[in-house]
């Protein structure tokens, strides 16, 4: 594992790219993200000559668990390739396919929210368990479907430290280390937050919720196992835990503009009706808005309308 001096941290900003200075700039952007994540998954190789295709298909498979898109992946792999090649590493495969990289669909208006019931059964069974991880990974998927935090973000999430009135402050484990703000928006939110300061799992303002002694590789590996045998995977519902988030900018959407999302509809004639009877001739603009509010709160980035399309989609 790699220590406080990193290896590929280190040859990362000593690395000669060609290309402008933009591109310089978002090549190594993009290679620091892999770093990051191979240092989650536990992997401390130390040298950009040693990364291997194995290397890079774990972690595309983690990204896309964390529920990035194909276009972004992509992006982040050029970054990847650009480095290697830079240290003399030519060996990572040019094409995209090879790691299970789809072409690149902005919008595929399918609804991957997990089912409310299957959600409220998962969760009841880890409430109901004797092992006290049961009892944190139910409040982390609270976390994740009624306040729509990325897993990591749950995972880093601490109500005592970051709750503030009618505010959240999500600022640990954030996808770009982009911190944010959230509204607290209902009595549902308030609930999970005040029960999730009475837990006993914050006893101080630096915790997480993790369990003491486990590493994030072995608290995900945990979780994803838990998960599996009580049926929240794809395979089983329709929905992985990132659907969680799904389900939250559903009902996030509807809160603001008192229409259900274009992803709940077969036709785009379904759901303009249903948006017009709802909220009368004005609905594109309540759509516009209710889009650029859940974008910002969601932290994705200006201007990516291919990301809220995908959790909310665009006929």
């Amino acid at each position: 594992m790699a220590g406080k001096h990193d290896g590929m941290r280190y040859a990362l900003g000593r690395a000669r790219l060609t290309g402008s200075m933009k591109t310089v700039h978002n090549h190594k952007k993009e290679a620091s993200r892999f770093v990051d994540t191979l240092r989650r998954l536990g992997l401390g190789v130390q040298n950009w000559k040693n990364i291997t295709n194995k290397h890079v298909a774990m972690v595309v498979t983690q990204w896309q668990a964390d529920g990035y898109t194909a276009g972004y992946i992509k992006n982040l792999l050029s970054g990847v390739r650009a480095i290697c090649r830079a240290y003399g590493n030519d060996r990572i495969h040019e094409d995209n396919s090879a790691f299970g990289v789809e072409r690149r669909v902005y919008v595929t208006n399918r609804d991957k929210s997990v089912p409310d019931e299957v959600y409220d059964r998962v969760v009841a069974t880890l409430r109901a368990g004797t092992d006290s991880r049961q009892g944190r990974l139910a409040l982390m998927l609270e976390y994740e479907r009624i306040l729509g935090l990325r897993f990591e973000e749950a995972c880093k999430f601490n109500p005592v430290r970051d709750h503030h009135g009618d505010q959240i402050h999500i600022h640990a484990g954030t996808k770009g280390n982009r911190p944010r703000w959230e509204p607290v928006w209902n009595d549902l939110q308030q609930d999970v937050l005040e029960r999730g300061k009475a837990s006993g799992y914050y006893r101080s303002m630096a915790n997480s919720g993790m369990p003491k002694g486990l590493s994030e590789k072995q608290w995900r590996n945990y979780v994803y196992r838990a998960l599996d045998k009580l049926g929240l995977t794809k395979k089983a519902c329709g929905g992985t835990m990132h659907g969680l988030r799904h389900a939250y900018c559903h009902e996030r959407y509807e809160d603001l503009t008192g229409f259900n999302p274009p992803v709940k509809f077969d036709s785009r004639e379904a759901w303009a009706a249903q948006a017009e009877a709802a909220a009368g001739l004005d609905w594109q603009i309540k759509d516009d808005y209710a889009r650029t509010v859940i974008r910002e709160e969601m932290g994705h980035g200006v201007g990516r309308d291919d990301i809220d399309g995908q959790y909310l989609g665009k006929w």
